[in-house]
């Protein structure tokens, strides 16, 4: 009785706290049945599909095998009665009955000659006979002239004589095996049969041509051709018996009896068990039958069934031995927090329930933080025909074939005339709405305002960001005049220009490709759009370029570069006025864009900065750090004449007198004390090596081996151990929780526990039990 009653209360649960394994098993009975239940179903359905496909399948092989049964019979079948027609309509034969030929000696021999050429031109032919009713002569092959008398098929030559049909397929009376085909002679009269012309077939002869197991049955002036699929399997019975049987069986009855030119149905076979008739006849009065005994198909399937139910075993059996040893594994964390939970509770510092919430509430943290990582995801991973338009602009397709086969998958019509927008933002970078990093994010802004304007004026297109802009492929029908295309777009160039600056306050710049008719010239009209920004280096006041606009007709004579403002520039700078250095590069730049070069003046800008590192190095600054700065590397990046008018102005003019004015060594000092400083006062924040360079006006390369130099640790480091120290002081002079504490010094509970641990060799809790 004790043990039921432990039994029922183990199954309601009352006995959860004393078997603390009991939701590792519910684990794995719950992954067991997650693994059978899909697992049969699948195998079930399978499995009915295979069933059906082999069935299918072994009625279309009944179907081709009665098909090619048919057509093989036809031939022998129709050659025999064509020679037989051949024969009886020949003249020597014709003047048998005309005249008084049949008593000819010298006509019998000749008329046998051409009976035994007839004979010998087909296996299938055992004997021809030829009656002629007012001679009562029978010439035969086998046995030249004999009287009629002394025939061995004189029974079956009245019976054929006195038959109402002119041809016909008949058994021997005397012989079984054999049948006759029957020709009444003559051709041409009205006065009745007055001779008969007889072909002998030998049927296993014909059988063996045709099919293993065919049956010919002949009934009257039908001929019934069956094909017996595998009848007895390894038990045979001979020709007579075979033939017998198949004659009595009701199947071939119904058959005979219906009046449809093909059908199937269900009946029993030669062995007594159903099987399945397919039938087919045709205008001479022949029947083919197919009869497939449903054991032979069910054996057929056998294989199929115990290959379902091995694999079916193998699946499920592999399922439960890896779910019972990852739901092991996976409880294996588990029961470790139930034990620490334990040997805390003995102290009274937490009990049971709580251990529980513990888990709860990780498994909930965990939940809430897949959603958002899935939820990013599914925000930023492009679709596949983005990916696709990606690998179009970029120009990856080398084959046209490949490209259109694609675009038809992707819905993308092939036939329309296609031009390329590329829309980028000024100065956001500048202006500190985002960081440079976040290219992804402004192109993204881009891409989604592009495409609602897309969607406003009924243009047909694709909208994506690619490389930190954002990319326009609009599409125009063929038959449209080149013109309309032109004024579509550019009302939509003009429409996101105005959005942008209305809405988000973003200066952006289209530019524009020329029109192809072809997708595999996108790329063409993509790279066009681009070399049109370029020109945004002069023509910085317009923010719709179109390369058909800003490209020249014809190159300028001569272009003379601007070395008086250089050298004026220059002097400025080693002078140290910044204002004059200003006033005489901003002429610099005037005498640029009236070249209308971009190449040009984009190369210029480039010389004039490898005039003022030479002046560096003139003035004693270290080249190494110079180098630092990565001076040409920043000056690429800019593309707008106010970007780079900008840089020089702000950054590279401020930097050359810092360079030349002020001691390297006294400067670096005061740096890393800046940035120990604000790290020391800024724990509870995220400190990057990029913001930290940007507050000193530094690169963020220099500034780490700067950092290293000085301090003898590199930048990670001393952000670690500065949080760790400010952990250690809340640790020993306040009473705040662990929560609280990382969440001072910027981490989560779980990650500063960890830290901490690694770095001082002891928990926060024991640290602080210590130094109390």
């Amino acid at each position: 009785m004790a043990n039921w009653s432990k039994f029922f209360l183990k199954y309601l649960g009352i006995e959860r706290r004393t078997n603390p394994k009991k939701y590792l098993y519910k684990l794995i009975w719950l992954g067991c049945i997650s693994v059978c239940v899909p697992v049969i179903l699948a195998s079930t359905v399978y499995y009915q599909l295979s069933m059906n496909r082999m069935e299918t399948y072994i009625q279309t092989e009944s179907d081709s095998s009665l098909t090619i049964l048919k057509d093989r019979a036809e031939r022998v079948l129709q050659q025999i009665e064509q020679d037989s027609l051949q024969l009886a309509k020949d003249p020597m034969l014709q003047e048998a009955y005309a005249g008084s030929s049949g008593d000819n000696v010298i006509w019998n021999i000749e008329i046998l000659k051409k009976i035994a050429l007839v004979k010998n031109s087909n296996s299938f032919i055992n004997e021809i006979f030829l009656y002629n009713s007012p001679g009562s002569v029978i010439l035969s092959n086998e046995y030249g002239p004999i009287p009629r008398a002394e025939y061995k098929y004189k029974d079956d030559i009245d019976r054929l004589l006195e038959s109402k049909y002119l041809t016909q397929w008949s058994p021997l009376s005397k012989r079984e095996g054999y049948m006759t085909f029957a020709r009444l002679l003559p051709l041409i009269g009205n006065g009745g049969p007055e001779g008969l012309l007889g072909f002998e077939i030998e049927t296993s002869a014909l059988s063996k041509f045709l099919e293993t197991d065919t049956v010919i049955v002949t009934r009257a002036q039908e001929l019934i051709i069956v094909k017996l699929h595998d009848p007895f399997g390894m038990e045979r019975k001979s020709e007579t018996v075979l033939l017998q049987e198949t004659a009595r069986l009701k199947g071939i009855e119904m058959i005979q009896a219906s009046d449809k030119s093909s059908g199937q149905f269900v009946a029993e076979g030669i062995d007594g068990k159903p099987a399945q008739y397919r039938y087919v006849k045709n205008v001479f009065a022949r029947t083919y039958v197919s009869v497939i005994p449903e054991q032979a198909i069910t054996d057929q399937l056998d294989w199929i069934r115990g290959m379902m139910v091995l694999i079916l075993v193998i699946f499920v059996g592999v399922g439960i031995v890896l779910t019972y040893f990852t739901s092991k594994r996976a409880y294996t964390p588990i029961e470790q927090l139930i034990n620490q939970s334990r040997s805390l509770r003995v102290d009274g510092i937490q009990d049971k329930d709580d251990e529980l919430d513990i888990i709860k509430e990780s498994l909930d943290y965990l939940s809430k933080e897949t959603k958002k990582l899935g939820a990013y995801m599914d925000k930023i991973e492009p679709s596949l025909r983005e990916k696709f338009l990606f690998q179009l602009l970029s120009g990856d397709y080398t084959r046209n074939e490949t490209l259109i086969q694609d675009c038809r998958t992707y819905g993308i019509d092939v036939t329309s005339t296609n031009v390329v927008l590329i829309v980028e933002a000024e100065n956001i970078y500048k202006e500190k709405r985002f960081l440079p990093e976040e290219k992804g994010i402004v192109a993204f802004s881009l891409a989604n305002v592009m495409q609602e304007i897309l969607r406003s004026h009924s243009l047909q297109g694709y909208v994506i960001p690619y490389q930190g802009r954002g990319a326009a492929i609009l599409q125009f029908k063929p038959d449209m005049e080149q013109q309309t295309m032109l004024d579509h777009t550019r009302e939509y160039a003009a429409a996101i220009t105005t959005a942008f600056q209305n809405y988000l306050s973003f200066e952006v710049t289209v530019g524009i490709g020329r029109l192809y008719a072809h997708a595999a010239d996108v790329p063409v009209s993509y790279k066009e759009a681009e070399t049109a920004l370029q020109y945004r280096i002069f023509r910085d006041s317009e923010t719709v370029l179109f390369i058909e606009d800003v490209e020249p007709v014809k190159k300028q004579a001569l272009i003379k570069y601007p070395r008086e403002q250089e050298a004026a520039v220059v002097a400025a700078l080693e002078q140290e006025d910044i204002p004059f250095a200003t006033q005489n590069f901003k002429r610099f730049t005037e005498i640029l864009q009236s070249s209308q070069s971009y190449v040009f003046i984009y190369q210029s800008y480039h010389v004039l900065l490898s005039s003022l590192i030479v002046s560096l190095e003139r003035q004693g600054a270290n080249a190494g750090d110079v180098i630092e700065h990565n001076l040409f590397g920043q000056l690429s990046d800019k593309q707008t004449s106010e970007e780079i008018c900008d840089w020089f102005e702000e950054t590279l003019f401020p930097l050359y007198l810092w360079l030349t004015r002020n001691d390297r060594e006294a400067a670096g000092e005061s740096i890393i004390q800046t940035i120990c400083t604000y790290i020391s006062e800024n724990c509870g924040n995220d400190l990057s090596l990029v913001q930290c360079a940007e507050i000193v006006g530094v690169s963020p390369s220099y500034l780490s081996r700067l950092f290293k130099k000085s301090m003898g640790k590199n930048f990670l480091e001393y952000v670690v151990e500065s949080k760790i120290d400010e952990a250690k002081r809340l640790l020993r002079d306040t009473d705040q929780g662990l929560g609280e504490i990382a969440l001072a010094i910027g981490y989560s509970e779980r990650n500063f526990i960890r830290i901490f641990q690694r770095h001082v060799q002891i928990t926060p809790g024991g640290y602080r039990s210590e130094h109390r």
